[in-house]
């Protein structure tokens, strides 16, 4: 399973308590406090976000799918290299909770976002013109690394100023219908991209220019940046609504104050361990051990995306009626055996990679959703963006340690080959047992999850139940109508 799925500027004085008026008392010098709302709004940029975002997901496609790996790979990267590149993909979430406090001191949220994520996001254009400086292929390495980390950690400070701005765009009462349909478009543009780099990579594979290949990939990936910052420019900001802005240390101890955001907060980050120790390495075990074209990994995502079109909608619907804990704890048992069908893979049989993407489509866009959801209804109004921060940080601190330990293992366990009933079992095969144990582990803690008028996972269950049973009695009297009309007609 990939996912093809993810986000501190200081005071003068860090640590020292800064004077803070609530956001509707500033001047109007602030954009986020003098921003009104224009004809259409909300709804006019809510259809801004779908459109901004559709273009924003060509780059994010392209630069967290396997094309990274075939880079890293192209580089000289090893398996630790692999590990330590998700690390420090991980990582750069630190940046979630600068933008807290970027926008606590400028006090809006479109600037932050808007020119955080266009630099972040162009600055891949570098990898452009790496494979063609004539320096020594270890830096070339390092600097990819160091692109990778820069460019991410912008995009992860935009993240958390934008989920504010969303948060606020969008009434809670439609959160679950308007995400679903947007990441329904946006998995659609997903798709599209990964299909049409995967076979462009390829051609130019077959004509033996990889490094030219990847170069015009990275620069388009690059250009889609520039438009969907164009795009965002125009999309409205509501004001703030009280968020103070506070010293960095105070930023970060409030949300572990929260007990309800603080149990929140733990599951995500041990989840984020759970998923990050193997994440690495599905698709280096493709492109290394099952010798999969990047056209046929492309179809892999197609098959998760397609399910996911199909599903996404459904899951938004299904936590507006029981709330998004159930969902997300129904899901996240699903997610368990995903990585476990990759030990029955080999470059001759490819099922369970198939199998695999369609439960992928199925469950991950109800554990997406929801667990993106509960964060937004649990982080308070008056202190979300540091909320936001704190969490995005936290998340990407676990990954960050254990894509490294993930890393690590992969090398150490290099020579790992062990035939078992026929099937051979190498070091990734490993990391992916231990991923599913570990996401086995945290479903009592998703069960334990707060959240106000959430029914239970047995209420989804019959909610489904009712459901499949309508359809089932509809579809028998359907039958039963046109066995009596043709009857009739005897």
């Amino acid at each position: 399973m990939i996912a093809i799925t993810c986000s501190a500027g200081r005071g003068p004085n860090p640590g020292i308590v800064v004077s803070c008026v609530p956001m509707e008392q500033r001047t109007t010098l602030e954009p986020g406090a003098r921003s009104a709302p224009g004809k259409g709004e909300p709804e006019r940029s809510q259809r801004i976000s779908i459109f901004e975002g559709s273009l924003a997901t060509v780059h994010i496609t392209i630069s967290s799918g396997a094309l990274v790996t075939a880079y890293a790979l192209m580089l000289g990267a090893d398996d630790f290299h692999l590990g330590l590149l998700a690390a420090l993909t991980a990582l750069s979430t630190v940046g979630a909770i600068m933008g807290a406090q970027v926008v606590g001191r400028f006090g809006g949220r479109k600037p932050v976002s808007l020119i955080a994520s266009v630099s972040g996001r162009v600055l891949w254009a570098a990898l452009c013109v790496l494979p063609f400086m004539r320096i020594p292929i270890e830096a070339k390495l390092g600097l990819f690394l160091a692109t990778v980390f820069v460019g991410n950690s912008l995009v992860n400070l935009s993240g958390t100023a934008w989920l504010s701005w969303m948060t606020d765009l969008v009434p809670i009462e439609r959160r679950g219908w308007y995400f679903g349909v947007r990441n329904t478009v946006l998995g659609t543009v997903g798709m599209v991209t990964t299909f049409a780099t995967g076979w462009i990579f390829d051609t130019f594979v077959g004509h033996g220019r990889r490094p030219e290949g990847l170069a015009w990939i990275f620069g388009a990936a690059a250009l889609f940046a520039v438009l969907a910052g164009v795009v965002l420019s125009r999309q409205w900001e509501p004001p703030l609504r009280g968020e103070r802005l506070r010293p960095i240390l105070e930023t970060l101890r409030r949300p572990f104050g929260d007990r309800r955001f603080r149990k929140l907060l733990g599951f995500l980050a041990l989840w984020s361990m759970a998923t990050g120790v193997a994440g690495p390495f599905f698709a280096a075990h493709m492109i290394k051990n099952l010798h999969m074209s990047f056209t046929r990994i492309a179809v892999y995502s197609i098959l998760a995306g397609v399910m996911n079109l199909v599903t996404q909608p459904l899951w938004g619907k299904v936590i507006d009626r029981v709330g998004n804990r159930p969902v997300l704890a129904f899901n996240l048992a699903g997610v368990v055996i995903l990585p476990l069908l990759w030990l029955f893979t080999r470059p001759t049989r490819l099922w369970p990679i198939w199998t695999d993407a369609t439960l992928t489509g199925v469950f991950w866009p109800g554990f997406t959703l929801a667990s993106f959801n509960l964060i937004l209804a649990t982080a308070p109004e008056r202190d979300r963006t540091a909320y936001l921060g704190m969490q995005g940080m936290a998340v990407g601190v676990s990954a960050f340690v254990a894509s490294l330990i993930g890393g690590l293992v992969a090398k150490a366990l290099g020579g790992f080959h062990v035939v078992l009933f026929g099937q051979t079992l190498v070091n990734f095969h490993v990391l992916f047992v231990v991923s599913a144990v570990a996401r086995m582990a945290l479903l009592p803690l998703a069960l334990g999850l707060g959240e106000e008028r959430a029914q239970t996972v047995e209420a989804l269950l019959d909610l489904v139940g009712d459901k499949v049973s309508q359809r089932f009695q509809e579809g028998l009297q359907s039958g039963v109508a046109i066995i009596k009309r043709i009857g009739g007609g005897q």
